[in-house]
């Protein structure tokens, strides 16, 4: 019970919630650290008390049936209690997840530190499968910054699903955000006006493994101007091309 009591004391001040649903998540996360998985039956098996594990698993479904999480809420939670120091590093991903019979395609954006991805914002997208459109991810970083007015970030991963003209407008127009975004091989880079588009692949070709080259100046991708970085990976792995932005 000293365990639940420290985790209610320190979620208290961030939430405002009452004792008995300070209490619930509590155990929740009690369980979820036995149980190592999002499957409610199985968080019924290391649910603490003396309740049956149906009794356990009605309570989660009531919980969660019933209470609306206020994502803002959440995302000062974490900041606050993380206290990952500023400029932030954010990543922004796609993930898929299935509860029962129902899937959901989540747009997710995370801050990172010391390797580790802290989740902050996410849009249910509407949709199986597939990645976000750029205005969901402009949705996404708009809602970011008006939660974390005052936030200060040092750049924004994503990986190769995550470019197109309209997204790196975005990030470099009005106030930048600094990026460092995977492009695929097959994605065209010029050097400017006059010059060819060439595939990654090509400009890349003649790295060995492990070596890396800093293509010199702006390059053209997906109509804007970038730096780009290319490596090539161990062979397993396929060529990586990398485009950044600063402000």
């Amino acid at each position: 019970m000293s365990q639940i009591s420290e985790i209610r004391a320190q979620l208290r001040p961030h939430l405002g919630w009452h004792r008995a649903r300070l209490s619930f998540v509590a155990l929740f996360l009690m369980a979820l650290f036995q149980a190592k998985t999002v499957n409610l039956a199985e968080f019924a098996t290391v649910w603490g008390g003396k309740a049956a594990e149906a009794s356990n698993y009605k309570r989660m479904q009531r919980f969660f049936r019933s209470f609306e999480v206020k994502m803002e809420q959440f995302a000062k939670m974490v900041m606050s209690m993380a206290s990952i120091p500023q400029p932030w590093v954010l990543s922004i991903d796609r993930t898929n997840w299935s509860f029962g019979t129902t899937h959901f395609n989540i747009s997710m954006l995370c801050v990172v530190h010391e390797g580790i991805g802290y989740p902050l914002m996410w849009t249910m997208l509407n949709k199986q499968k597939g990645n976000s459109s750029s205005a969901e991810r402009m949705d996404l970083l708009d809602h970011f910054e008006a939660v974390f007015p005052d936030g200060s970030i040092a750049y924004l991963t994503g990986d190769r699903g995550f470019i197109g003209k309209p997204w790196l407008s975005y990030l470099m127009m009005d106030k930048p955000i600094p990026f460092r975004l995977r492009i695929r091989q097959t994605d065209k880079i010029c050097a400017g006006k006059g010059h060819p588009a060439i595939m990654g692949s090509h400009l890349f070709r003649s790295l060995a493994i492990g070596e890396t080259r800093v293509l010199p100046g702006q390059r053209w991708v997906w109509g804007r101007p970038v730096f780009v970085i290319g490596t090539r990976l161990d062979p397993k792995q396929k060529s990586r091309k990398t485009s950044e932005g600063n402000s």
